[in-house]
C-alpha cells in the first residue's frame, strides 16, 4: 500500500466521502445514511453504495446494509487530516490573506497539502482551535509540541 505523509494514498474522490462521514459524526450521527452521504457528495444513492462498498474493502469504513456507514480508524485518520487541511486553509484565507473564504479554492487545496505543510501552516496561524465557521480544527503534532 502506498502512503502519503504516513497515510494510505487515496484519491480526492475517496477523501470527499471520508470527509462527509467525518461531518456526519461531528453532527452527532455516528452512522451516516446513504441518502445523506449521496447528497453531500452530489451523486446518486446507488453510486454512493457502490463506493462505500469499495471503501469497506479497503478498510476505510464499516458499511451496514440498510443502516448506514461509519469511518474505521484508518478512514478516520485520513478524514481528520482532510478536515484539518480544509479548516486551516479557510482560516489562512480569512485571517491572514484577508480574502473571502472560497470553498472551491479550499476544497482544491485541502487534497494536496502534506502533513508537514499543514503543521507549518498551523504554526504560522498560532495553532488555532476553530475555523472561521466556528468548527473545531483537529490538532496536529505541531500543536502538541507547542504546548
Amino acid at each position: 500500500m502506498t502512503t502519503r505523509c504516513g497515510r494510505m494514498e487515496v484519491s480526492e474522490n475517496v477523501e470527499e466521502y471520508l470527509e462527509a462521514l467525518w461531518l456526519s459524526e461531528e453532527a452527532g450521527r455516528p452512522l451516516a445514511r446513504i441518502t445523506w452521504t449521496a447528497q453531500q457528495i452530489g451523486v446518486s444513492a446507488p453510486s454512493t453504495v457502490e463506493m462505500l462498498k469499495k471503501l469497506e474493502e479497503r478498510g476505510l469504513v464499516a458499511y451496514e446494509t440498510r443502516k448506514g456507514v461509519k469511518l474505521s480508524e484508518k478512514g478516520r485518520a485520513i478524514a481528520r487530516q482532510i478536515i484539518r487541511n480544509h479548516r486551516l486553509t479557510e482560516l489562512l484565507m480569512k485571517e491572514t490573506l484577508n480574502v473571502s473564504v472560497d470553498e472551491g479554492t479550499v476544497c482544491g487545496i485541502e487534497h494536496h497539502m502534506t502533513e508537514e505543510f499543514a503543521d507549518a501552516l498551523c504554526t504560522l496561524l498560532k495553532h488555532p482551535r476553530l475555523c472561521p465557521h466556528g468548527n473545531k480544527i483537529p490538532a496536529g503534532e505541531c500543536c502538541e509540541k507547542a504546548s
